[in-house]
Order: structure tokens, then sequence, then C-alpha cells
């Protein structure tokens, strides 16, 4: 596995620095290569702007792969995979690969605990479990139980799987 630059592009504003942070767990867990990674924030699945970024951040930095990561909100997820990939140059389509979380990035928290999401958004389950605010995010990156995601959720599966190749 050589290294690479990869660009993860998030809807979360906080989801910045927890992916950032999340990768480098990851790598010095040698479960990915050691990419150099950047990670940016866009405005949802039906941004106009999403095209003109992903465009930008490819020339600027020259970037081999990126994953975009984008939160459902209990909708179907091949929806919001195809609002994003109208989005998504022609040529850039090979090299992009797209993350639906079921309903955003405290799914994965929530799996890790163990604690059942039902048609409660998992950030409102943990602010009444563990009085969470979305700026503890990333506090929660060391609490993250990978090989448990790996198995039972579909979205962090297809996390790893696009940083490991």
């Amino acid at each position: 596995m050589s290294s690479k630059n990869v660009m993860i592009i998030c809807t979360d504003t906080y989801g910045k620095v927890f992916f950032k942070k999340l990768t480098n767990r990851l790598k010095n867990e040698k479960l990915i290569p050691n990419h150099r990674i950047y990670v940016e924030r866009f405005n949802g699945p039906c941004s106009p702007k999403l095209e003109r970024q992903l465009t930008i951040y490819a020339c600027l930095r020259e970037i081999d792969f990126v994953i975009i990561v984008a939160d459902a909100d209990g909708k179907p997820p091949t929806k919001i995979k195809k609002m994003i990939e109208v989005h998504i140059p022609a040529e850039l389509k090979p090299s992009t690969g797209i993350v639906i979380l079921e309903y955003e990035i405290e799914d994965w928290i929530c799996i890790s605990k163990g604690i059942r999401i039902s048609d409660t958004k998992p950030s409102l389950i943990l602010k009444q479990k563990e009085d969470y605010e979305k700026y503890k995010l990333c506090n929660y990156v060391s609490e993250l139980k990978i090989g448990k995601l790996v198995s039972r959720c579909k979205s962090f599966y297809n996390f790893l799987k696009f940083l490991q190749h």
C-alpha cells in the first residue's frame, strides 16, 4: 500500500477535527497507510459549490483520492448518494468515494458504545445520555471500537476500505 494524498470532505463543521484525529489513530494502529490526509467541509449533498471545491482541491493539492462523507439524516442513503454524484466532475468520479452516514457522524459513536439508534438523531440520543455537544465530537475518537464498527456499520466499513486502497 503506497502513500497517497487523500482529501476527506465532510458536512460537519466539527467533523474536520474528528476526521483528522480519526485518520491519525488509524495510521498509528497500522490500519491504513501513511497517507497525507486533508480534511475540508462542504455544505451538503445539494450544494453546487461541491463541484468547484473538488476541482480546486484536486488541482491545488494534487489529490489522488477524495472521500465525501455526508449525513443521510434518516433519508434513503441511495438518494443522498445520487444527489452528491451529480456534483462530482466526470474526471474525478473514478477517484472519489462516497460514504453516506445513516443519520450523522454520531452513528459511529452510538454503535461503538452499543447504544441503539432508533428514529432519533444519534447526537440527540448522546445528548440525553451523556450531555453530548457537537463541539465534543473529536473527544470521542479514542472511544471508537474500530472492530465493532467494521463489522456492524456499513458507512465505517466503506470509509476504512477507501482509506486502505
